[in-house]
């Protein structure tokens, strides 16, 4: 009798995973690791997956599909030239700020940067909230597996800077970024806060006691009021200048006082 698979059981062994993989990389991490953590035997774990490729490519997957729809189990483990192109495969495709590829394509208009920026800022808060699990994994698996890291590198960090700093650029044409930043300066100052608010808070050991909508609108206001000198609402809100007074012309007296003392 063939044993019996639950696909909850699945997502459970692939958060083992995710948590083990964070914790001692993929290189260093054991079949026997992940089962303790999943709470099941080994035996159990082999039903669901051949080995530690297919538990890292899922792991990649998970916070973008359902990685229970239409799996055959176990799970095959790739060999590594195609583990390394089919995660290539699932960053492309799935590690994208779509408000972002937009402005990059469009021109920018001053009058709409803010919220413009404001909101490349919120989407991009939002992935990288979603996928902090899983970048974990593939961060600490990086140190030491160097295909994996120019991976994770390449696809994900380098490409968003890369974004982000043809974005500003453009910014900077219509509205000046605060000095001392540049386009790239600006770019690594954004994705460093972004990713600090909705990733590495959680690690912090003192981590300030706020809730995730918190977080990201602090994320959010702190990109938009670093980065730009100048917007469309502070440049409304600024006072109008005073006008000066004109100096009257003197008048011919007119009494007879005044007219004696002349």
């Amino acid at each position: 009798m063939p044993p019996r698979r639950r696909p909850e059981r699945l997502v459970a062994i692939v958060d083992a995973a995710t948590e083990v993989f964070g914790q001692v990389g993929f290189a260093r991490a054991q079949m026997a690791d992940v089962a303790r953590t999943a709470g099941v035997s080994v035996g159990t774990l082999y039903n669901y997956v051949e080995g530690k490729g297919a538990l890292l490519l899922l792991c990649a997957e998970r916070p973008f599909v359902d990685i229970t729809e239409g799996r055959d189990l176990p799970v095959a483990t790739p060999d590594r030239l195609e583990l390394v192109a089919r995660l290539d495969e699932v960053l492309v495709r799935n590690v994208r700020v779509a408000d972002l590829e937009r402005a990059v394509r469009q021109p920018v208009k001053a009058e709409g940067v803010e919220a413009q920026l404001a909101d490349i800022a919120g989407e991009l808060y939002d992935l990288v909230a979603r996928t902090r699990a899983a970048a974990d994994a593939m961060e600490r698996s990086a140190i030491d597996a160097p295909d994996l890291g120019a991976l994770f590198y390449r696809q994900v960090r380098v490409r968003l800077l890369d974004q982000l700093t043809r974005y500003l650029r453009k910014v900077d044409r219509v509205v000046p970024l605060a000095p001392p930043l540049t386009p790239d300066l600006a770019a690594r100052s954004l994705l460093e806060t972004v990713t600090w608010w909705a990733r590495h808070r959680h690690r912090d050991p003192a981590p300030p006691a706020i809730d995730e909508a918190t977080a990201r609108a602090v994320a959010v206001a702190l990109v938009t009021r670093t980065v730009l000198t100048t917007t469309t609402t502070t440049a409304k809100r600024r006072p109008a200048k005073r006008a000066t007074a004109k100096p009257r012309p003197a008048t011919r007296p007119t009494t007879k006082k005044a007219r004696a003392r002349t």
